[in-house]
């Protein structure tokens, strides 16, 4: 299959599915990984311009370990909104890639980019035959007032390490202790056995089924 993985943000996906995507991968599917928004913040007393290249340099490591294929668009994050100019650009993009599938964020998760995305990609994908899943992207300990109730779970275990390696290659994320997102790391892993205890294995991944085609 020829499928196409949505994130907002880079890292969002490592996160969300990094073994789905490392499974797939070995199993002799297409992904690529498309990655809408760059950190363009002050951090840790750096500089926009380098936050982005570094974390541009952060993201093809992590794909590269996982196997993916990697398109970085780098929108604006004070422009990104669910309007008709980015419904048309993803409108576009997606056609250009002709995608038997589609994974991207929860229409609920409380990021304003991951919900602005997702509802594009409902508009997007309204009339095609592309199958459509979401994935569980919130950090574990988020606040929701909506529940993420997967359908569809995926055996990760033979690439947790994988998943976890890929999830290193941000350095500046979660290896920097100075990041306050550093300590989420265990967190993501924990979820990942947590979802595989729901289906009996040691690690699994969760999604939302919105859309599924077959022939």
């Amino acid at each position: 299959m020829n499928i196409i993985v949505l994130s907002p943000h880079a890292d969002d996906v490592e996160i969300a599915m990094g073994g789905t995507i490392a499974k797939y991968v070995d199993e002799g599917h297409n992904i690529t990984i498309i990655t809408a928004i760059l950190p363009r913040e002050n951090i840790d007393g750096n500089t926009d311009e380098f936050m982005n290249k570094n974390r541009k340099k952060e993201q093809k490591k992590s794909a590269n370990i996982l196997g993916a294929n990697l398109e970085i668009l780098d929108l604006d994050p004070y422009d990104f909104a669910f309007n008709r100019k980015y419904i048309k650009l993803f409108d576009k993009k997606i056609k250009s890639y002709k995608p038997d599938m589609i994974f991207s964020c929860w229409e609920h998760d409380t990021h304003q980019d991951h919900k602005n995305l997702a509802k594009i990609l409902f508009t997007v994908t309204r009339k095609n035959n592309i199958s459509l899943n979401m994935y569980e992207t919130m950090l574990p300990g988020g606040i929701n007032t909506y529940s993420f109730n997967p359908q569809y779970f995926v055996n990760i275990s033979k690439y947790i390490d994988l998943k976890i390696k890929a999830l290193k290659a941000y350095e500046s994320v979660f290896v920097n202790k100075k990041n306050n997102y550093s300590k989420y790391f265990d967190s993501i892993v924990g979820r990942a056995k947590f979802r595989g205890e729901i289906i009996g294995v040691d690690y699994a991944e969760a999604f939302l089924i919105v859309k599924k085609i077959e022939y």
